[in-house]
């Protein structure tokens, strides 16, 4: 039983380690850029993914990759 509730925590954790990005484009406003991200960011839901938050069924690969669609250079954030 205790290595199961480890084993639960390491998922968790691990799922709270994703990378996280920033966005930039030239001429961006902080406005296109919510509107980009919102858009992208529903694109990458993955409502089949177990998680215990909305969050987590969130693909950030995939977000980061719409959002080079889009033009953005995505870096990582530290």
């Amino acid at each position: 039983m205790r290595g199961a509730g480890a084993a639960l925590g390491l998922c968790l954790l691990a799922g709270c380690a994703s990378a996280q990005w920033t966005y930039s484009r030239p001429g961006l406003t902080p406005a296109r850029l919510d509107l980009d991200l919102e858009f992208c960011r529903r694109q990458a839901q993955r409502p089949d993914w177990f998680a215990l938050s909305r969050s987590g069924r969130l693909d950030q690969d995939a977000v980061k990759r719409c959002m080079e669609r889009k033009g953005y250079t995505a870096g990582r954030d530290e």
